[in-house]
């Protein structure tokens, strides 16, 4: 399959499925079928996180050019850029799926060892087994709980409870999965056991992390690492399909956006926090990225 013909699905792209929609905003969605979804005869690349569970028969399909069957009871966990296709499915099947925006993953999300021990187990294992009989009751009283919640009858704080509701079972979910990493696969990723862009790519994350927004240079951590702002920028884009220079403006905006929102220090003096040349400079990057002046973002309500 040619690149060009890999479509992308994004959340925005179920809005289109009104007819298997449980739910949908700008950044979850619940999906009750596959007919019909986005693309579901070509193969896609995922521009959110997606997990599918299979309720009944059988589905088969490639994730990242391996195949896999899922059986009742069966978990697909799809990371962004998980490429998906050839999908096929028994004739009497059901499945529920739910989707994340990259959005969300980036506003819930930290940036740290734990998070990225966790991205190479789900990479490496994108279909689990889920035992009904172990620790995931917890999972069916969110789930629950959320249809019930998307289901009542709305109020002004009705799409805030929501958000922070997907964002709970979310993080549950992802803390679950990293303790079923065990001590000697968690080794293994901290040395040899992942590809040397892989291992680049997660100190370059780790250091991200603790940056702040710091710095927003490609060649500041490439010289953090030792390689070369081209090399660097090259095993990044390998790894992970994003520009380096991408991540680094994305983290530094969350941490400014929080500054912004919960700090009562002036538009100078976070403007300074963050090592910019002069207030102008600052303001020029937050409007880049966010569409709006510091001022106008500080006074708008949050979303």
């Amino acid at each position: 399959m040619e690149k060009e013909n890999i479509k992308t699905v994004t959340i925005e792209d179920f809005k289109n499925s009104q007819h298997i929609l449980d739910y949908i905003d700008d950044d979850f969605a619940i999906v009750n079928s596959l007919d019909g979804i986005p693309y579901s005869n070509e193969v896609v690349r995922l521009e959110c996180f997606l997990i599918a569970v299979c309720i009944e028969g059988c589905i088969q399909l490639d994730i990242n050019n391996r195949t896999y069957q899922l059986q009742p009871g069966d978990l697909l966990l799809g990371l962004p850029n998980t490429i998906i296709g050839h999908t096929m499915m028994s004739p009497k099947y059901k499945v529920r799926l739910a989707g994340f925006s990259t959005r969300f993953l980036q506003r819930i999300l930290k940036v740290e060892k734990d998070t990225w021990d966790t991205a190479i187990h789900i990479h490496n294992n994108p279909v689990k087994s889920i035992n009904r009989e172990n620790d995931n009751s917890i999972f069916k009283h969110y789930g629950e709980l959320i249809l019930a919640k998307i289901n009542d009858e709305p109020h002004c704080y009705h799409k805030a409870v929501v958000q922070h509701l997907f964002a709970a079972i979310f993080c549950e979910m992802m803390g679950y999965l990293n303790k079923e990493i065990a001590d000697s696969e968690k080794a293994k990723l901290s040395k040899e056991g992942i590809k040397q862009a892989d291992h680049i790519l997660r100190k370059f994350m780790e250091l991200l992390s603790k940056d702040n927004g710091m710095h927003r240079s490609v060649t500041y951590f490439a010289d953090a690492l030792c390689y070369t702002p081209k090399h660097f920028s090259k095993v990044i884009k390998q790894a992970c399909g994003r520009a380096p220079l991408d991540l680094i403006n994305e983290t530094a905006i969350e941490h400014i956006k929080y500054r912004l929102k919960h700090s009562d220090k002036s538009i100078k003096e976070i403007a300074e926090e963050f090592n910019f040349p002069n207030q102008s400079f600052f303001g020029k990057y937050v409007k880049g990225h966010l569409g709006t002046s510091p001022i106008r973002y500080r006074s708008t309500k949050e979303e």
